[in-house]
């Protein structure tokens, strides 16, 4: 199999590179001098039960920030927080937060905690409260490992190495074979502590050695033996996401990404069957148009970060968490690396131009824990949670995977206006993405510089968008569409060619049916969610009573290139457009056979 790779660093435009800046110029560094990705393990114990994931998650996300720069003050800062981070580990290999009494390694049973919630907490911010909950400490460990090595890959050093062997040679004393069970440690069945998987596996990828895939694969069994979790078996034979771990969805997916980069490593089928059933399953049942996946507290799961079934959905009642968006977005990324299908890169595009950049604020600082598709307005904050930790890493992971190769072929993922060298595989110099996506669809892909040479180039169409016309050098040309979605053209390329798209975006209408039945309807144009800017919840339900397949007949184009629905002045924009401090989105309306008042007061 002959893996999708990135050409490399990619100079970002338009919204995309836009919203990198307010990441990379405020939010970053207003991480990096805050003192709290370092304090709690300089100054044990921290004043949070998963303080600890934030370095970690800086480091993947300010290391590919690097990567695409070459900042230098970023670099050193990098550095700086890598050496002050090795210098509290313990003799023993620990690099947590918690006091003695409360490691892994005291307490890797850990199953009752003080309060029954997790992740919905805000942080705690008076000292008094240091000790309050424990159970994240292995998740702590999962996130160093990741950041370490993600660093390391970039800036190779063997005692950042030997750190991270360290840390999971720790691991596996307390949690192999002979040891205590790593599914009884923290919340939901040990569903956060399970995530570690992916970051044994990266460990193993690093390093070679047996141990820590072989570990790994314990950790699958002991998934496998709590009647809890069974991630595997369950999305293996056709089940649901709503039940292992009670569904938590941020953990799920953290946990599919294990399986994937198992399946990369042992060839087992089974493993790679895992994710993509996981991910098929969440795709058709839990992702809105925004591109977010949904979650809501139901009796039969764990609190509002968990999955719930499709019955239960009501737009002003599920919720998106940020850490959810990112992760979606890397399970497709890592998909897409795999397979090179493009429906995986659609995913993620549509996520991250709506849902996730909808978490953000445009001051660079502030971030949304949560949104919802139907909201007032989101509530954005500077707090450091675990969200706005994890939504940067979605970020820079996607600008690094708009240009790559593949099969021998130039692949290009993107229409969003970007300029990437290329290797000498393709003649050398540099290709350039000019156009105004998200905005239009249309671009025109220019080779600069380099000699001559003959390959395939191809390129992806955006989600809901029909191909109207590509031209080269002002010539049309045919085109056609490979088995993974992309459309290709083989020919030999020259500097100073340029590769002309002409596309239009398609109009679509999505029916979601919900709690009690009520049907909601949802637009689309391109990747692009359409929805009402609402400042309080709105009387207006335009499109109650109709059938859903004629609610699209009831849109029209205003002169400010808003869509208008018929007869009542609403309009529809784009659904980032709607997320600001003094208003929120309308995405879902009202269809289908109307329901007494009385009625849906009962509900």
């Amino acid at each position: 199999m002959n893996r999708w790779r990135t050409l490399g660093a990619v100079d970002v435009a338009g919204l995309q590179g836009a919203r990198l800046d307010l990441w990379r110029k405020h939010r970053l560094w207003y991480l990096a001098e805050s003192g709290y990705l370092i304090d709690g393990f300089e100054n044990r114990p921290g004043v949070h039960p998963w303080q600890g994931e934030h370095l970690g998650k800086w480091l993947h996300a300010a290391t590919l920030a690097w990567v695409a720069t070459r900042d230098e003050k970023l670099k050193a800062e990098l550095a700086r927080n890598v050496e002050r981070l090795l210098a509290t580990q313990l003799a023993d290999g620990y690099l947590g937060t918690y006091a003695p009494e409360s490691t892994f390694v005291a307490k890797p049973e850990n199953v009752p905690l003080a309060e029954p919630h997790d992740d919905t907490d805000p942080q705690p911010r008076a000292p008094k409260e240091r000790k309050r909950r424990f159970g994240w400490d292995v998740w702590t460990h999962r996130y160093n490992l990741y950041g370490l090595l993600t660093f390391e890959a970039v800036f190779p050093n063997e005692r950042v190495v030997d750190a991270c062997r360290r840390m999971a040679d720790l691991l596996i004393e307390v949690y192999g074979e002979d040891g205590a069970d790593i599914t009884k440690y923290g919340t939901r069945k040990g569903i956060s502590a399970t995530t570690l998987l992916e970051s044994m596996v990266m460990l193993h990828e690093r390093t070679g050695e047996a141990k820590y895939l072989d570990f790994a694969e314990h950790i699958v069994r002991r998934m496998e033996a709590n009647p809890g979790l069974r991630l595997m078996s369950t999305l293996r034979n056709g089940g649901s996401v709503v039940g292992p771990g009670e569904g938590k969805g941020y953990q799920l997916m953290a946990n599919l990404l294990g399986y994937l980069r198992l399946y990369g490593c042992t060839g087992k089928r089974e493993y790679l069957d895992t994710a993509i059933n996981g991910w098929t399953v969440i795709r058709n049942n839990h992702i809105l148009v925004t591109g977010g996946p949904w979650t809501r507290h139901m009796p039969y799961n764990g609190n509002r970060e968990c999955f719930a079934h499709t019955r239960d959905f009501d737009p002003w009642e599920v919720s998106v968490e940020g850490c959810c968006d990112a992760t979606w977005i890397q399970l497709c990324l890592h998909l897409f690396e795999l397979l090179g299908d493009s429906a995986y890169l659609d995913a993620a595009e549509v996520t991250l131009y709506n849902s996730l950049h909808g978490h953000q604020h445009a001051d660079g600082v502030r971030w949304c824990y949560f949104t919802a598709p139907n909201e007032v307005r989101p509530v954005y904050a500077d707090r450091i949670t675990c969200c706005a930790s994890s939504m940067p890493r979605g970020m820079e992971m996607m600008a690094d995977h708009l240009v790559g190769e593949i099969d021998g072929h130039l692949s290009i993922g993107t229409l969003a206006p970007c300029t990437v060298a290329l290797g000498e595989a393709f003649g050398g110099g540099t290709v350039i993405v000019d156009g105004d996506f998200p905005a239009e669809p249309s671009a025109a892909i220019r080779f600069e510089g380099g000699c001559g040479r003959a390959f395939t180039c191809e390129f992806r169409l955006p989600a809901g968008t029909r191909l109207s016309a590509v031209r080269v050098n002002g010539t049309s040309t045919e085109v056609t569409v490979n088995e993974r979605g992309f459309h290709e053209l083989h020919r030999r390329w020259e500097s100073g060619d340029v590769l002309a798209i002409e596309a239009e975006f398609e109009l679509h209408t999505h029916i979601q049916s919900g709690e009690g039945g009520q049907q909601w309807v949802a637009f689309t144009r391109g990747p692009i969610a359409l929805a009402q800017r609402v400042s309080a919840i709105p009387d207006e339900e335009p499109f109650d009573g109709r059938r859903p397949e004629a609610a699209q007949d009831m849109l029209a184009e205003s002169a400010d290139g808003s869509l208008e629905i018929a007869g009542t002045g609403l309009k529809l924009m784009p659904y980032l457009l709607t997320c600001a401090d003094d208003s929120g989105p309308k995405t879902y309306f009202r269809c289908g056979p109307r329901r007494p008042v009385d009625e849906r007061a009962l509900q």
